[in-house]
């Protein structure tokens, strides 16, 4: 797993840019978790961009897990609820990879707040590719 997670933040250094810290990734599921700080809002609460690449690259890292280091995904398809409003504090996102075919990957996220209620799900589906 520590592998993995180093190249990730080797060959993407936007989970840097957002604060993305990957805590797990193995077995076709993940998790991420990010704080809330402020050059990510917009008119006081977290972007719903941020959340919506939270969601994409937890979901991404699910699928991966499955074919690393023989092959890499990318997003085809993303769709994001946002549930609930939130401006502060610490944000976690955990992702499955419900189904795994030759070459489409279909994974489901949610992003809890630090005081646990649901603020925002999606669904992703993947592309394998080399």
């Amino acid at each position: 797993m520590k592998d993995i997670i180093k190249l990730l933040y080797e060959k993407i250094p936007y989970y840097s840019t957002l604060g993305f810290e990957i805590r797990e990734i193995a077995n076709g599921r993940a998790i991420f978790e990010i704080e809330i700080r402020e050059e990510l809002t917009q008119n006081g609460m977290i972007h719903g961009g941020v959340l919506a690449s939270l969601v994409d690259s937890t979901c991404g890292c699910a699928a991966l897990s499955l074919i690393h280091p023989n092959g890499y995904v990318t997003t085809i398809d993303l769709q994001i609820e946002f549930l609930k409003p939130v401006s502060k504090g610490h944000l976690k996102a955990k992702a499955k990879c419900i189904k795994s075919g030759k070459n489409i990957f279909f994974c489901k996220a949610k992003v809890w707040d630090e005081n646990g209620e649901l603020i925002c799900t999606g669904s992703s589906q993947l592309l394998r590719v080399q």
